[in-house]
């Protein structure tokens, strides 16, 4: 090692255990050499060599971390033990013990609208949600999607709250860092880290559940964890964190952003929450590194229509709330009293205009789209996105997974069962997609229109492309073949 000395301005190195002789005149001057040395080390070395280990110290994880963790919530939750007994008033009913239950969540809303899985949720007597700084609510579920395994839920907190950031899934990259935050185990606000270990993986947990698309990661996923958002290196939400392979080291999945997307703005649409109606359909198309929210189509009748909107019109604003997703439009529009003008700016021919929209109560709608599908054909549909059906075809852009099929009615009698995909339907000599409820709720009142007794469909039944007849009436059977 080596002795630091500073004389006349030069820096001498003199080895550490070298006897050295001075004078009374060279004794002041050591002194004052120190002196100087200790000044120069406190204002200059040691602030420079903390501030370099603290820059390498904070890297982009911790960074990460920190922008989201005020966004991500721990849920505990209280329901009785399974029973074997099949009289619900029965002594050994009654006496069934309690169960705690444990999950993660995260706020998509500063208004206390919390996203989670929903099996987080189900059959609970209660719900308790506790913050980041300690703060816990009760929460009241307002929405479920069991397919998808999504549930919506709200808390009162009287103030403010941090919402995450939402990301994209679609341009995903296997080997990409990402990390979770949850409850894992009931620790609170555990944070993990990882990579991203495969893309669009199909998990089957029971013949009631099936997971299609998801994103297969080394992060830590543990019991507790369900529910917790999966984000990139960005700080932004990628996917909620859904199953963990038991027996398994370091195999965990989440469902991709983009697919909870698409059914948390029906969880979230002002049509479920406040029974109100705007008719805009909107999508995202990636421009570059920049993402557009555009509308995809202007439902007829509807207050959008009246306000002028036309298909292709990329939204900006809607409110005070600048448009990043597809989710900001309903986030913006819910709770805006029913016939009052809401402000919206957009892009339409590269130019920026704005227009008004004032929601309208439901009831001048004729019926909900997925209630008159399941009346009509019998099918409870849910909207499902384009990696789900990708293996089948590349050029389908989505379509709606069946979740229940009526005994009888003609999506039984057409063979159609669950969880088949349907992505099509002919009208005449259209072939028409289905990606929503409503693309279905127009093709019937076409066939109707046509006197079509009957429909040419296409489904997605394990990664294979099927077509079939759908028969209206009642003693007709249908068909069904594979595509090759």
């Amino acid at each position: 090692m080596l002795a630091v000395v500073v004389a006349n301005c030069r820096i001498m190195f003199i080895p550490l255990g070298t006897v050295i002789v001075l004078k009374s005149s060279q004794v002041r001057l050591r002194r004052m050499l120190a002196v100087a040395l200790t000044f120069v080390v406190a204002t200059s070395i040691w602030p420079q060599a903390a501030w370099a280990e603290s820059k390498n110290r904070r890297t982009p994880v911790v960074e990460a971390v920190r922008k989201v963790q005020p966004s991500v919530v721990s849920i505990s939750s209280e329901k009785r033990a399974a029973s074997s007994s099949r009289w619900p008033f029965s002594t050994e009913e009654s006496n069934r013990p309690r169960v705690n239950g444990m999950g993660s969540g995260v706020l998509i809303d500063s208004r206390g609208y919390i996203l989670t899985n929903h099996h987080v949720v189900d059959k609970v007597q209660g719900v308790e949600v506790h913050l980041f700084d300690g703060a816990s609510y009760p929460a009241k579920v307002l929405q479920f999607d069991t397919a998808m395994d999504l549930a919506l839920i709200k808390i009162e907190a009287g103030r403010s709250l941090t919402a995450i950031t939402i990301g994209t899934s679609s341009d995903l990259m296997v080997g990409e860092p990402v990390i979770t935050i949850g409850n894992a185990f009931g620790y609170e606000n555990t944070v993990s880290a990882g990579i991203i270990s495969f893309i669009g993986r199909n998990v089957t947990l029971s013949d009631e559940q099936v997971y299609r698309n998801l994103i297969q990661t080394d992060a830590s996923i543990n019991p507790g964890n369900s529910g917790g958002p999966l984000i990139n290196i960005e700080g932004e939400l990628i996917g909620i964190n859904v199953a963990t392979r038991a027996g398994a080291q370091n195999i965990g999945f989440a469902l991709p952003i983009d697919d909870v997307k698409r059914v948390a703005i029906e969880l979230m649409s002002t049509r479920k929450l406040a029974s109100s109606w705007h008719g805009l359909i909107t999508s995202e198309l990636k421009a570059g590194d920049d993402r557009i929210v555009q509308v995809n189509e202007v439902q007829a009748g509807s207050p959008a229509e009246l306000s002028g909107f036309k298909t292709g019109d990329q939204m900006i604003k809607v409110g005070d709330l600048t448009v990043a997703n597809s989710l900001d439009v309903e986030r913006a529009l819910l709770g805006q009293p029913n016939g009052q003008a809401t402000p919206i700016t957009l892009r339409r021919g590269g130019k920026e205009q704005t227009l008004s929209i004032a929601l309208q109560p439901l009831q001048k709608l004729a019926s909900d789209p997925s209630d008159h599908v399941w009346r009509t054909l019998g099918l409870k549909l849910s909207p499902v996105g384009k990696e789900t059906v990708t293996p089948a075809s590349a050029s389908l852009n989505g379509g709606l997974i069946v979740q229940a099929v009526t005994p009888n009615s003609p999506g039984s009698r057409a063979m159609i069962q669950k969880g088949d995909i349907l992505v099509g339907i002919v009208v005449g000599e259209k072939l028409l997609e289905t990606v929503r409820p409503e693309n279905v709720v127009y093709i019937l009142r076409e066939s109707e229109q046509k006197r079509a007794g009957s429909l040419e469909y296409y489904i997605v039944r394990r990664n294979g492309l099927l077509t079939g007849t759908m028969t209206m009436t009642a003693a007709a059977g249908g068909r069904t073949a594979l595509l090759r």
